[in-house]
């Protein structure tokens, strides 16, 4: 369980991490081509968005592994499902199935983590 905990957790932290620096360091005009919802947000906001992204996969991974204060990885995941469920109620308002399916997959899996990492403290 521990190791597929860690497997789910990397590749969702690297996942949020990418996006979050991709989000921060490209400009919006160009993001917007292949991630045309960016549109409906300022600029502060979509920073925020990145900088959220990153955060969560940085508190998704480390506290565990450096046991530094582990309880935040599970708080982390437990932020995460709730940022995939806005996600998902936002992506069902543009009438986007394909990425609402995919944001609840995604949710899943925090939800995993989150769960997971509660009982193993």
């Amino acid at each position: 369980m521990n190791i597929a905990l860690w497997i789910i957790q990397a590749i969702l932290a690297t996942m949020f991490c990418f996006s979050g620096i991709m989000i921060l360091t490209q400009p919006k005009e160009k993001l917007a081509a292949k991630m045309p919802f960016l549109n409906d947000y300022s600029d502060p906001m979509i920073k925020l968005i990145a900088f959220a992204h990153i955060f969560g996969a940085i508190g998704l991974t480390l506290p565990l592994l450096l046991n530094i204060i582990p309880i935040l990885t599970p708080v982390a995941a437990s932020g995460l499902v709730l940022v995939m469920l806005l996600a998902a109620a936002y992506n069902k308002k543009r009438g986007d199935v394909k990425s609402v399916i995919v944001d609840l997959v995604i949710l899943l899996l925090f939800l995993f983590i989150a769960v997971g990492r509660f009982k193993g403290l």
